[in-house]
């Protein structure tokens, strides 16, 4: 099926060069590809019903579709012209088991419906994020996973130096600290099974590299294009650290049944789901 992101070839948004671009070497995000890499060592071994909470372009929803041929992935993304392109793309590969709706997480409740939620770098993104982990707990079956990947707090920038996280457009906190976040989850009703950081030190400056280059902006597109490759297999090198601090963070967490009948949400699902 070729890298990550190869699909993007048939996205109509991009310019004839992107689109061979990516067919040959994938989705050309580095901060995407790594922490792809990251949610695959986190993911549990089966799954039926699983959601992907913020799509962006689809590259991780496409991966959960391929990686549990079996199960039904469904996508949910604010932008509803990106979830028309998803959509095409899943049908020219085949994907029969993934489909894409615009929606909007502060709403979506599908009680008790998944045993997989995913979020991959979306909670930076949204104020109330405490409502989004509690509908997030409202629509996973008792049982199911949460994993949560988002931005740390703190990142190495240039290289040795801890600082605030980089200023992101779109972001309304520049990230988390790992207590906040396991904190967060076990409010919304989760317990934690693990929890950790990612981005190693290499992939940290790697991707830094890559933001240097882009400024988070997609600036400088030839130069980034021509670097990205090196870059990659760089950032692919350090992918089997385990930091003890770095510029990500993540979460794994189980829906307990005691909890759910603790917290009142016990009763039966709504016929409609």
């Amino acid at each position: 099926m070729g890298f990550p992101g190869s699909e993007l070839y048939w996205d109509r948004s991009l310019s004839y060069l992107e689109k061979w671009y990516c067919r040959v070497l994938g989705v050309p995000i580095i901060g995407l590809r790594i922490r792809l890499r990251r949610l695959a060592k986190l993911l549990p071994e089966k799954a039926n019903f699983i959601l992907d909470a913020g799509c962006g372009r689809g590259v991780i929803t496409r991966y959960l579709a391929r990686r549990y041929p079996k199960a039904q992935v469904e996508a949910f993304d604010s932008n509803t012209e990106i979830q028309e392109i998803n959509e095409t793309l899943s049908l020219k590969l085949g994907l029969d088991n993934c489909s894409f709706s615009a929606g909007d997480l502060l709403t979506l409740r599908r009680e008790r419906r998944y045993d997989l939620i995913v979020s991959v770098d979306n909670l930076e993104h949204i104020e109330n994020d405490d409502l989004v982990l509690s509908n997030f707990f409202r629509s996973i079956k008792v049982g199911g996973i949460l994993v949560v990947h988002v931005p740390h707090y703190y990142r190495r920038w240039p290289v040795f130096q801890w600082r605030v996280n980089f200023d992101v457009p779109g972001h309304v906190r520049p990230g988390y600290h790992l207590p906040q976040l396991t904190e967060r989850v076990r409010d919304a009703g989760f317990t934690i099974m693990s929890s950790g950081f990612s981005y190693g030190f290499v992939e940290n400056l790697i991707n830094n590299v890559s933001y240097r280059i882009t400024a988070a902006q997609e600036k400088r597109k030839v130069f980034y294009a021509l670097s990205f490759p090196v870059l990659n297999i760089l950032a692919w090198a350090g992918q089997w650290s385990r930091p003890k601090i770095g510029a990500g963070v993540w979460v794994v967490a189980q829906k307990n049944a005691l909890i759910e009948k603790e917290q009142g949400h016990g009763q039966p699902a709504d016929p409609q789901y």
